[in-house]
């Protein structure tokens, strides 16, 4: 996926592969190796004949929903006696339901790049094994949404978004641009008052034409109230996937510990069985073994730490030297 920034390149060059991997597309893949064609960077996936169909029918609607690939091409070493390399395009079959603009047209301070934040999103979506009732929609869950990416994303593919913040500024402040720009996008929108709740502000919107519209929900609360805060709203507090990106200024593990001693038992309740969980931190100081026992300790949630997944690691700047990702699934 192209990049202003050199830095968010390289990162996003070290993403599509483990993304593609945890993906429907992955299990196809006889052999993945990156490539450089007219200066570009590729992907070159090798599909044994017998899967070449099923892996043709299933990649349009999957590639466009991926954060680190942009686009998709059959790939021919010769075409007759023409020398290769040959690229032929493949058209994408997905439509999103908001445009996938909106979660880069909302900066703020602090924002994670809404490339990482659209793999990570994928990588939990991917891993679940829920199995969806006729008319049932996938719901996600932010309980650290700051300006409220991952919200956007989900709903652009589809889901329904819920979002937990601590910053009642940011809260408001994201209400307001969401407000403004399904306005400006001429995009159906209602909204629940809630200003007498109790326990904290919450927003509720209902996006889209009325019989498919999708829900958002913007509570301002601590993330370890999950439960309190997804009270009455549409659907309760039950969710097929819960992504969070932990706070970055932290320096060493005793710092995040309180929050996820208290916090995942309480989101791994709201996982309907076959749920997944991803989440993101410093790993600079930080290392995946300890976000390992802290989940193993405080759920029985099981960690996927297959090769696979332990592939996202990854620099972000000079300070935030090596971000990592990790995924678990309720049974």
């Amino acid at each position: 996926m192209p990049q202003r920034s050199t830095q968010y390149a390289h990162m996003t060059a070290l993403l599509a592969v483990p993304e593609l991997l945890v993906s429907p597309l992955g299990s196809f893949a006889q052999d993945i190796q990156p490539i450089t064609l007219a200066g570009q960077e590729y992907v070159l996936v090798t599909i044994p004949d017998d899967k070449r169909d099923r892996y043709l029918a299933l990649l349009p609607t999957i590639l466009p929903r991926l954060g680190a690939l942009s686009e998709g091409y059959e790939y021919f070493e010769q075409l007759g006696d023409i020398p290769g390399p040959l690229l032929r395009p493949i058209e994408p079959q997905f439509t999103p339901f908001l445009p996938l603009e909106m979660a880069e047209a909302r900066r703020y301070r602090g924002k994670t790049n809404e490339t990482f934040t659209r793999v990570m999103l994928n990588a939990a979506v991917f891993s679940g094994r829920f199995e969806l009732a006729e008319g049932e929609r996938i719901r996600v869950l932010d309980p650290l949404s700051g300006g409220g990416t991952t919200l956007f994303l989900a709903l652009a593919f589809g889901y329904d978004a819920f979002g937990i913040e601590l910053n009642r500024q940011d809260v408001d402040t994201t209400a307001v641009f969401v407000r403004q720009y399904l306005q400006g996008e001429h995009i159906r929108v209602k909204e629940t008052d809630e200003r007498g709740r109790r326990s904290g502000r919450r927003y509720q919107f209902e996006i889209g034409a009325k019989g498919n519209a999708q829900h958002l929900v913007l509570a301002n609360g601590d993330a370890a109230d999950a439960t309190l805060h997804m009270r009455e709203v549409v659907g309760g507090p039950r969710m097929h996937v819960i992504v969070g990106d932990l706070p970055y200024g932290i320096q060493h593990f005793g710092e995040i510990a309180p929050l996820l001693n208290k916090a995942l038992p309480v989101w791994e309740g709201m996982l309907v069985s076959g749920g997944s969980i991803a989440l993101s931190w410093n790993a600079t100081r930080i290392t995946r073994e300890d976000m390992v026992a802290a989940l193993q300790k405080h759920t029985q949630l099981q960690v996927l730490n297959e090769d696979v997944y332990t592939r996202f690691a990854h620099p972000v700047d000079r300070v935030i030297k090596r971000r990592d990702l990790i995924v678990a699934v309720k049974a």
